[in-house]
Formats: C-alpha cells, sequence, structure tokens
C-alpha cells in the first residue's frame, strides 16, 4: 500500500513537471494501444500522446505508460501507470485506505473516493479518489484504479482546481468512457 501511494506522489511530481512544458511535440496518432496491457484509447486532434517511445523533455519513471496532454490546456493531462494493487481486494484495501486517511501530503484534501464504471461499454469497475492539492497553482485530481489482465492500472486525470469541473466533462470522462478493453 505505502508503494502505491509513493507511486501516486510521484505522478504529481510529473504533472508538475509537464505543465512546465506547454511545448511538447507528440506524434500524432488516432489511437493508443497497449497490447501488453490490453486496451486502446481512440484520440482526438486535440490530444498529444506521450510515451516511453515517444517522451517529453525528461525521463519517464518506471510506472508510467503513457500520457495524454489537452492540446489546448497542456497542463491538463491524464497519464496512464500500473499500479501494485492487483487483485479485488488490493482494491479494497486501497478504498478503505484512502477512506480513512486519504494521501500523506501537504495541502492534499479528499473530495471523494468511491466506485465507479469505465470503458467504452462501461464494463470495468474502478475505484475513484478525486482530491485537491493546494500550493502555487492549485490542481485537482481524478485517479482511476482497476484491474485489467491481472494488472493494476491508474489513470491519474488532473487540471488546474479553477476549470477541473469543465475539463473533466470534456476530457477525462470522455476518455474514460472510450477505453476499450480486449
Amino acid at each position: 500500500m505505502a508503494k502505491t501511494v509513493i507511486g501516486w506522489v510521484s505522478g504529481v511530481l510529473v504533472v508538475c513537471a509537464l505543465a512546465a512544458f506547454p511545448s511538447l511535440a507528440a506524434e500524432k496518432a488516432q489511437q493508443y494501444s497497449n497490447e501488453r496491457y490490453g486496451f486502446s484509447i481512440p484520440l482526438s486532434a486535440d490530444v498529444r500522446l506521450l510515451t516511453p517511445d515517444n517522451p517529453c523533455p525528461f525521463a519517464f519513471g518506471e510506472h508510467t505508460i503513457f500520457i495524454l496532454v489537452n492540446r489546448w490546456k497542456p497542463s491538463d493531462l491524464i497519464m496512464g501507470n500500473l499500479s501494485e494493487v492487483a487483485d479485488e481486494k488490493g482494491l479494497s484495501d486501497l478504498r478503505s485506505s484512502l477512506e480513512s486517511r486519504g494521501l500523506p501530503q501537504p495541502g492534499y484534501r479528499k473530495i471523494a473516493v468511491q466506485i465507479t464504471n469505465i470503458g467504452k461499454n462501461q464494463e470495468k469497475r474502478a475505484l475513484e479518489h478525486i482530491f485537491d492539492l493546494q500550493g502555487q497553482a492549485p490542481r485537482t485530481m481524478r485517479q482511476v484504479c482497476f484491474i485489467h489482465r491481472g494488472k493494476g492500472l491508474t489513470f491519474v486525470c488532473t487540471a488546474n482546481a479553477d476549470h477541473f469541473q469543465e475539463t473533466d466533462k470534456t476530457f477525462f470522462e470522455p476518455v474514460l468512457r472510450s477505453i476499450t478493453f480486449e
């Protein structure tokens, strides 16, 4: 569980670093497909795809598999990470931990911890954790953790706090509801 929290905190650091590079160049792609983890995400022209093979100006963390960046608001992004949670019991334990303690991070304020469904057919059960991080540039994050093919994956959706709701409706939710699982 501690490794999961550390992974999430390191994800926050990557997000902050990405926000500092608004003019990222990326390959144009119609779809991001990950055969290893068994999912695909259709990509619109408004999204830039970054992967370990097509990185931004810094090295990807060992658990980060992709980053989708909103072309019009580069600080709004979705980061796909591997998670230590690998089964339903792990998701349940993570939920209990987040409900009782949240994240041990300065400026953290929990908004919600709940179960949701993602995927094109809403077929994938996931744990959703929404929270604010205060600081010079306050951010709201939506972490969606799920199990697929015996692997834990977490999609970290993050935007500036002042426009998170709109970004959630126009960017995050459409991506989460368009994923196809193999």
